[in-house]
């Protein structure tokens, strides 16, 4: 029985220790103290004895590892497995290679879950077996034993830094903005790490306004002055057609459940103010995408803030002044976004519940109130998802 050394605690640690259970021997390590592991992880018992500390693992015990995406590749023990040669593979990869449906694998700054939703709800209404997975927040292993016709893999860049042998029938690079730069260092690193999406792929899909930053697609679906959802679903057209399914794609827009706090319309007050929670709009692309949608509304008043993960926004601030008619700032990097925003436009908070009670003081009748904070939200939040329902309740007076 070979043993395995899990990096991280997460819910994809987790789910790749239930899928080790009874077959090899493994541990857990993560880089944070104790007392900062996820609550699940806590209470499970079993694993909580398998945890080792950083001085307690002698690599020489362990056969391979599976790491986490997110885990701290700049961690000592991450630098020695490698410098060992240790074999090293992710959840995803383990998943392609075993699982034997049709893998579609599905990255990019924007618009994945978007985009794995869609085909799911697709297939099946279709008479296939379908289910989105991964980074969607379903890890991969936990389906490894369900019969599928078709696993909708979202894959973010933390999973592709650290995978070498994602092989796939189809692999789409729907979008590449600047993101995640705290973590790849440079927006080259970010595009290369996104590109190696296709390395082991049979079919390639990318975005054509992506064409210079896109390297041996097969196909691109056309994304020129659209928005997002159009872009979107050009790529479920794309991917449809690569599977050679023929499938009426206006039949089925009628009844797409869309996914919460992606540019969600949920409340129009008294003064016809329309309020539009976009928190899932953790970048500078998707906030910008979210503006240019929001004025065919009327005129926008932007909530935007959070921690920037290390984004140059000079270029988004003029963005803003341009395109909004008011700017409130919140957050941990407030004064980054501000940074070239016309002094007239722009109102400072020190949080979200601040930055509404300002944006409700100076919207006026008939104009948008869009929190799109083009930021992760973890200086205030545990996720995008907190954050926007959040707002929701604080709008509503829940």
């Amino acid at each position: 029985m070979d043993s395995v050394l899990i990096l991280g605690t997460g819910i994809t640690g987790q789910s790749v220790g239930r899928f080790l259970k009874n077959k090899s021997k493994f541990n857990f390590f993560d880089s944070r103290d104790k007392e900062n592991l996820p609550a699940e992880f806590i209470r499970n018992k079993e694993f909580l004895k398998k945890l080792k500390t950083y001085k307690d693992i002698d690599l020489k015990d362990y056969s391979r590892v599976i790491c986490s995406p997110g885990f701290d590749i700049n961690h000592p023990i991450y630098k020695e497995i490698i410098k060992k040669s240790i074999p090293l593979e992710t959840d995803i990869e383990i998943f392609t290679r075993e699982h034997n449906s049709k893998k579609i694998l599905i990255t990019g700054t924007n618009g994945k879950s978007s985009v794995c939703s869609m085909l799911e709800q697709i297939l099946n209404k279709n008479g296939f077996k379908a289910k989105a997975i991964g980074n969607i927040g379903l890890p991969v292993l936990d389906y490894i034993e369900e019969s599928l016709s078709f696993s909708l893999i979202e894959v973010s860049s933390f999973h592709l830094e650290i995978s070498n042998n994602l092989k796939c029938d189809i692999a789409a690079i729907l979008n590449i903005t600047e993101d995640h730069l705290d973590y790849h260092k440079s927006f080259k690193n970010y595009l290369k790490t996104k590109n190696s999406i296709f390395t082991k792929a049979k079919i390639k899909i990318g975005n054509e306004i992506n064409k210079n930053d896109i390297f041996n697609a097969d196909i691109f679906f056309s994304s020129k002055n659209l928005g997002i959802e159009e872009q979107n679903l050009n790529a479920v057209d794309a991917i449809l057609t690569s599977l050679n399914l023929n499938i009426n794609l206006e039949n089925f827009l009628g009844n797409y459940l869309k996914l919460d706090h992606r540019f969600e319309i949920f409340h129009q007050d008294k003064k016809g103010r329309t309020y539009i929670n976009d928190s899932k709009a953790t970048n500078i692309g998707a906030a910008k995408e979210a503006v240019e949608s929001a004025k065919k509304f009327g005129e926008v008043n932007i909530l935007c803030g959070g921690r920037g993960k290390g984004v140059d926004f000079n270029k988004f601030s003029n963005f803003l002044s341009e395109n909004c008619k008011n700017i409130i700032v919140y957050g941990e990097d407030r004064d980054l976004i501000k940074s070239n925003v016309h002094k007239e436009k722009l109102y400072e908070a020190k949080d979200l519940k601040e930055a509404l009670k300002i944006a409700e003081r100076v919207a006026l009748v008939d104009q948008v109130i869009l929190l799109s904070p083009a930021c992760s939200s973890l200086d205030a939040f545990s996720s995008y998802h907190e954050r926007g329902d959040t707002f929701k309740k604080m709008v509503l007076n829940e």
